[in-house]
């Protein structure tokens, strides 16, 4: 639990640099920039000032509110712990828990008052570009980044090269705007042609990738990293063998080719299912230099992809020795136990991947192994301590939780999570919906459609807030013609989404114009097999008498949804 002075958060918020150290290369001209981040990081872990008594009342207000699982009280608790103080570790920390638990406005606010203490300190500059970044302030976010890029010496490019593993990709399309901005001012540069083409791909612009790669390349024919980002563009682009042969003559025109174009290989052997050659590739750089742990990390997870389970499992358990990889280890250890129906092992190793991109799927796993093994409560208290321990996955444990109360049919305690997060994050859609449908569930029928009205209001090119709110309107009113109107907007703004296509086709059937809606049904059940669009269109095909028709998609979607609780209800109306 939190201790007085602070180290239990420490231990929450040190992360997010720390992750990234491993894995980047840095150029030499910019090791000043590198190892202040890495100097004031390890400031930021020693402990707190001594506190004053105010402070201390607000530290144990933080940890009161944290056991309470109001995360909103534990960074307020240190704001005015900050302010009772002017502690600067303290300010640290109230920045960073905003920012992990998602509040970003005090996260920016913060960031400011580190800054304006600190106005040298590259950490608290590179902070606020982040926290910028996320929240849409590009022009702040430039604006700064060339500050940061100026107080370090070398060329500028380079700078930046170094800087941007540390640049925040949660908001990717912002990334992208921001690294486009710099292409025009180093138009020449092939480092910045190169981060630009790896933002693009990330965004899933593979085109544009593809010809940023190219340019790289030519301004800097002997660098191999845009070579191979190009083949990784063209793999993303579907061109399998075109990449391979790529990388083929890349290797061969080598004396003594690297190990990132073999194992950019052995991924694009991977990608046309040639996992043999894949793990040719693998063996052969093990061969070469043996304690290269990214090709041990995909040689394991090849033996994974041909179900060689046990040298998989040697595998992850050589790297998790090293300390190499340590959370794709233990997710694959994880799922190899699941494989091997060793489920105590698996829940083990699920619960142990705490970071990365495998971490909200792990964390579902347990909880589905904690019900499999009718461990209900301890399902529901596995997820609040996550979200408790580890805050930047707060907001996906809380969705998680929530989802797990209805599922138990338990509407209320649902409710009371899906509040909070509407609370926690109020312009985000999704949760409000979630609330919404919440009340419908407890027959708190006026109180949802209030609710979903203000949704469009605010939201009014929203075709997922449009759809939800009309289709409620046609099960739980008789205004089918405002229904309609919502459902017809919703459907111009996204025309080729299955769930909005289905609520078309019911609004349809409810306004008794049964060949429109049976059209409609249909495209959305062959876009979505889905029991519920199945459903509709069942009650279609009985309304016009096409009961031969209506049997069979009954039967299939018997096979491929048992015991759902619309075919149920539909199963005596089919076999009358």
């Amino acid at each position: 639990m939190l201790e007085l002075k602070g180290y239990f958060f420490k231990f929450l918020i040190a992360g997010y640099y720390m992750k990234t150290l491993k894995n980047v290369t840095i150029s030499i001209v910019c090791e000043r920039f590198l190892y202040s981040v890495i100097f004031l990081l390890t400031v930021s872990m020693t402990p707190l000032a001594e506190p004053n008594n105010g402070t201390e009342a607000h530290l144990r207000s933080a940890e009161f509110a944290l056991n309470s699982f109001d995360y909103d009280q534990v960074v307020e608790s240190y704001i005015n712990a900050f302010n009772s103080s002017n502690d600067i570790e303290t300010l640290k920390q109230a920045a960073w828990l905003s920012k992990n638990y998602g509040f970003k406005s005090k996260s920016i606010s913060l960031a400011k008052i580190w800054l304006e203490i600190e106005p040298d300190n590259d950490a608290a500059l590179l902070f606020l570009i982040n926290r910028q970044l996320e929240s849409d302030l590009i022009i702040a976010a430039k604006k700064n980044l060339k500050l940061l890029i100026s107080r370090n010496e070398g060329e500028s490019d380079e700078i930046l090269y170094s800087i941007y593993p540390y640049l925040s990709d949660e908001n990717v399309e912002n990334l992208e705007v921001l690294i486009s901005s710099f292409t025009k001012i180093y138009k020449k540069s092939a480092l910045v042609k190169y981060l630009y083409s790896s933002v693009l791909l990330e965004n899933g612009k593979v085109g544009e990738a593809i010809r940023q790669a190219e340019l790289s390349s030519k301004l800097s024919p002997i660098w191999e990293k845009p070579k191979l980002l190009l083949a990784r563009a063209l793999l993303l682009s579907g061109k399998n063998e075109e990449a391979v042969s790529y990388l083929a003559h890349m290797i061969g025109d080598q004396i003594n080719p690297s190990s990132d174009s073999r194992l950019e290989l052995a991924l694009a052997y991977m990608s046309s299912d040639r996992l043999d050659d894949a793990l040719g590739q693998v063996s052969q750089i093990l061969l070469e230099r043996n304690s290269e742990y990214s090709a041990l990390r995909l040689m394991a997870i090849i033996n994974f992809r041909l179900e060689h389970y046990d040298s998989a499992s040697k595998d992850f358990n050589e790297l998790l020795e090293k300390d190499m990889f340590r959370m794709d280890s233990l997710f694959y250890l994880a799922r190899i136990s699941e494989q091997k129906s060793n489920f105590s092992d698996a829940l083990k190793y699920y619960s142990m991947v705490t970071s990365g991109v495998n971490t909200v799927y792990s964390q579902r796993k347990v909880v589905s192994l904690l019900l499999s093994m009718n461990q209900v409560s301890e399902a529901k208290n596995h997820l609040k301590d996550f979200g408790q321990k580890h805050p930047k996955y707060m907001n996906e444990m809380l969705q998680i939780e929530s989802n797990l109360y209805s599922e138990l049919d338990e509407y209320e305690e649902a409710l009371v999570l899906s509040e909070k997060l509407v609370l926690y994050y109020p312009k985000n859609t999704g949760y409000q919906l979630k609330r919404a449908n919440l009340l419908l569930e407890l027959d708190r029928k006026n109180e949802a459609l209030e609710a979903y009205s203000t949704i469009v209001k605010n939201s009014p090119r929203d075709p997922n807030a449009l759809n939800a709110y009309g289709y409620v309107l046609t099960n739980y009113s008789n205004n089918y013609k405002k229904a309609y109107k919502l459902i017809k907007k919703a459907i111009k703004l996204d025309p080729d989404n299955p769930a909005i296509i289905d609520s078309y086709g019911w609004i349809l059937y409810r306004m008794g114009k049964y060949e429109e809606a049976e059209e409609e049904l249909n495209r959305a059940y062959q876009l979505y097999k889905d029991p519920e669009i199945a459903f509709h269109l069942i009650k279609v095909l009985l309304k016009t008498n096409k009961k031969e028709r209506a049997k069979n998609i009954f039967t299939e979607a018997r096979v491929l949804f048992m015991d759902n609780k619309y075919l149920i209800d539909i199963n005596e109306d089919v076999f009358k």
